[in-house]
């Protein structure tokens, strides 16, 4: 295996649970899973392993069936570990660079000191992420876990949940002095994550009594779009309302808090918007008319669906794929979606 990936595999010793190197020809590494939390019945079981593969690192856990690369590994585990290991893979690749393959146009006269100029310095970013935990990584008694499970989130979607135990401390950490911190609480923290960097996020209350959702924008010109780390524009792909119940259907994002149109989307002609059902919400509605006038394609909830939304759906008793698959067999545009949502805002 390469250097650097052997080398940023050790640094995960500390954050890895059980980490075992088995063997170093080939490299193989035995751990509990940090993405799932591996088994709750037993603390020894360690299903999570790194392998050699075409002299790279690649992660299989054989609980929850995860499987990437070590640079995706990197970053649902540390993030900041993540951003120096593109550095050094970066510089590892100028310095491999044969004379040979740089192409200078010709007649192009470089001077001396372009030749034996220092390699840039970059300097190591520290992710606000890396100041609080993960879900996976919390211990299966802990209440914001508890919290998760018990709303049925898939395990293997835990990676992309922290748990913040003091909200407004933490943002101000960020954004000296945004929140007041004679209120602060515990929140569920839902990152906005676009090519590695984190451009804002969503803190989501452990019970109704406070402010539901506050959403802090760290780069005001991006759109309030979650999952855009993982969807493929160039499949279909779903645009629901809540960052949770993006977590129920694959290659979905979620607008949290965005206005619902399609500004910042790619392939719009593969998207389908999926809003809560709530037929007799004014705001709702006129979106959705809005999308469908626009030639979108829009899910419309079937007349004996009660629950809110997809989350709510999966508690009834509805598995994932099933919701996935109503939402296939209720997707509708032009002007069949437009009787469509005419007899559904007449629901309830």
């Amino acid at each position: 295996m390469n250097f650097i990936d052997v080398k940023y595999v050790n640094m995960l010793s500390n954050r890895l649970e059980r980490f075992t190197v088995k063997s170093t020809h080939p490299y193989r590494v035995n751990c509990r899973c940090p993405i799932c939390g591996d088994s709750q019945k037993s603390k020894s079981k360690a299903r999570g392993w790194i392998l050699e593969k075409d002299n790279s690192a690649l992660y299989y856990c054989h609980n929850c069936g995860a499987s990437m690369g070590l640079r995706k590994f990197l970053n649902q585990v540390d993030p900041v570990l993540y951003n120096d290991y593109i550095v050094d893979t970066k510089l590892a690749n100028i310095k491999d660079t044969p004379l040979d393959n740089i192409k200078i146009r010709s007649g192009t006269v470089l001077p001396l000191d372009t030749l034996t100029s220092k390699v840039p310095e970059f300097r190591k970013s520290s992710s606000p992420l890396s100041q609080i935990r993960k879900i996976s990584q919390l211990k299966v008694t802990h209440g914001a876990r508890k919290y998760v499970e018990n709303r049925l989130i898939p395990a293997p979607q835990h990676y992309k949940l922290y748990y913040a135990p003091k909200f407004n401390a933490w943002v101000n950490t960020i954004i000296p002095d945004k929140l007041p911190l004679e209120y602060d609480a515990p929140r569920l923290v839902l990152p906005f994550i676009s090519n590695g960097k984190m451009f804002g996020f969503q803190g989501r209350s452990f019970d109704n009594d406070s402010l539901r959702y506050i959403t802090i924008m760290l780069d005001e010109s991006s759109p309030k779009i979650f999952g855009l780390e993982d969807v493929d524009f160039n499949k279909k792909y779903y645009v629901v309302e809540g960052p949770i119940d993006s977590l129920f259907v694959p290659n979905s994002i979620a607008m949290a808090g965005a206005d619902g149109n399609s500004s910042g989307l790619r392939s719009e002609e593969n998207g389908v918007f999926v809003f809560d059902n709530e037929p007799r919400n004014v705001d709702i509605v006129n979106r959705m008319d809005k999308l469908l006038s626009e030639g979108k394609k829009v899910c419309i909830w079937p007349s004996w669906v009660v629950s809110k939304d997809i989350n709510d759906l999966v508690l009834s008793g509805i598995t994932p794929s099933q919701v996935q698959g109503m939402i296939d067999s209720n997707t509708y545009e032009g002007l069949e979606g437009r009787l469509a949502l005419a007899i559904w805002r007449r629901c309830k």
